[in-house]
Parts: structure tokens; C-alpha cells; sequence
């Protein structure tokens, strides 16, 4: 086997999508995907997920929570399967079965406007701004690789 199937997640876009890893210089394509320099495997419902090994330590427009998993994982997640030698080998479920088990979690700016109206001038100011969690499964995208 020269590629293994796996899918993306990119919590910026909120999507997962189909992915191919071609095993032969497969740690600077996976790299690539995740978007770091150094990568780590977070083991999670028979699912190996390369993430980016210093995420949770950088500011983070979002996160994604994952079933089963104890913290959040944090950029691009990369949803792989291992043979029993600890290969990279195909995820066999569908996408449709992966996506739900993942949520990704943003935070939603609300300001809080007050108008003040006083003779001939209506003004209006940010009284204060909300911060609301948004919490969605990824959007699944259909590959366009061939």
C-alpha cells in the first residue's frame, strides 16, 4: 500500500474532509495537513489523531472537542488508524460516521449597543460585548482530489 485514506479537520472552516497520505514522505505531507513543525498522536476511539504538538500552548481562534477524549485538541486534526505494527493504515468509517464525534467549539462576539437620543442627536455605543460559545460538528466536504 503507497497512500492510506484518512480525513482533515480544519476548525477554521469548519470542516472535515477526505484525505490521502502517500507513506512515502509521509511525515512532512502529514506536517503539511496539520500545519506545524512538530506533531503529535493523540489515541482516541480506535482512532490515531496527529495534531500539533504545541497547539494548546499557542492563542487559539477555536478548539475542537472530541468524543471520548479528556481536553480539547487545538489547529488542524488530522484522523488517521494504525495497523497493529503502529503504521499508518485507511480509516474505514465513513465520514458521515467520524464528523459527529468531533465538535468544534468558537467563540461568538455579541456587543451590546445602547442608543442614547437626546434633542438632534441620536447616538449609539458599545455598552459592553458578550462573548457566547458556539458549538457545531464539522461541515463535511467532499474531496476534489482524484
Amino acid at each position: 500500500m503507497s497512500a492510506v485514506k484518512a480525513f482533515l479537520i480544519e476548525p477554521m472552516a469548519g470542516t472535515i474532509r477526505p484525505v490521502t497520505i502517500n507513506l512515502e514522505g509521509s511525515y512532512a505531507e502529514i506536517k503539511g495537513f496539520v500545519k506545524c513543525d512538530m506533531i503529535d498522536i493523540v489515541r482516541v476511539n480506535g482512532f490515531d489523531i496527529i495534531v500539533d504538538d504545541n497547539g494548546l500552548g499557542d492563542t487559539v481562534p477555536c478548539l475542537t472537542e472530541v468524543a471520548g477524549a479528556p481536553t480539547p485538541l487545538a489547529g488542524n486534526l488530522l484522523v488517521t488508524k494504525s495497523d497493529r505494527l503502529g503504521e499508518l493504515a485507511d480509516v474505514t468509517e465513513t465520514i458521515e460516521a467520524v464528523a459527529p464525534l468531533f465538535v468544534i467549539v468558537r467563540p461568538v462576539l455579541h456587543p451590546v449597543i445602547v442608543v442614547s437620543e437626546r434633542p438632534g442627536v441620536i447616538a449609539a455605543e458599545i455598552a459592553r460585548v458578550e462573548i457566547i460559545l458556539d458549538r457545531s460538528a464539522p461541515n463535511i466536504v467532499e474531496a476534489a482530489e482524484a
